[in-house]
């Protein structure tokens, strides 16, 4: 069930034209601005509906006589705009010298990779841990299934080792032997 809404346009030679359009072909949106960052990477910032109903207010710069102005915003108007230039010529130049050194990454960038690093570790563990879990658990399924008569039960055992030395026999160690025993 498609929807059509249709469009009246009037030339101006007097003749009417009508469109139809497709109500459910949607229309591709276009971002409003696209952000690009000294990384390289960019954001496009798209608008919403709202933002795109209303106009956006343009500020037109006037151009300034200067000569019909007293001295007091005279005065106030070239401290203003070389204010204005100064700060727009130092962050144009202090991004040129940040891209020339290299310093564009952000300050703590290696604290932020740690961080991912160590969170991915955790996840990768985690993640080993539940497959052993359920591998176990399964290993444990099969073995009852196999062998009803035997059932593990004991997560972990006890091992208990002695090692006994015994002394040698032979001619050369008796010797030894007996003049240890003597003492």
């Amino acid at each position: 069930m498609s929807m059509y809404v249709s469009f009246v346009f009037q030339g101006g030679d007097g003749s009417t034209c009508l469109e139809m359009q497709d109500m459910n072909q949607k229309k591709e949106k276009v971002p409003r601005r696209t952000i690009f960052f000294a990384s390289g990477e960019t954001m496009e910032e798209y608008s919403t509906d709202e933002e795109e109903e209303v106009e956006p207010i343009q500020k037109d710069v006037l151009p300034v006589d200067t000569s019909k102005m007293t001295w007091g915003p005279y005065v106030w108007f070239q401290m203003w705009r070389m204010a204005t230039s100064t700060v727009s010529v130092c962050d144009y130049m202090g991004e040129k010298l940040a891209s020339l050194f290299g310093i564009t990454s952000p300050k703590y960038q290696y604290a932020i990779d740690e961080y991912y690093r160590i969170k991915k570790e955790e996840e990768e563990e985690e993640e080993e841990n539940r497959l052993a879990e359920e591998a176990e658990r399964q290993f444990n399924q099969d073995q009852q299934q196999s062998n009803p008569a035997k059932v593990i039960l004991s997560e972990s055992s006890l091992v208990n080792i002695n090692f006994d030395i015994e002394r040698d026999h032979s001619p050369d160690t008796q010797d030894r032997n007996s003049t240890n025993d003597n003492n």
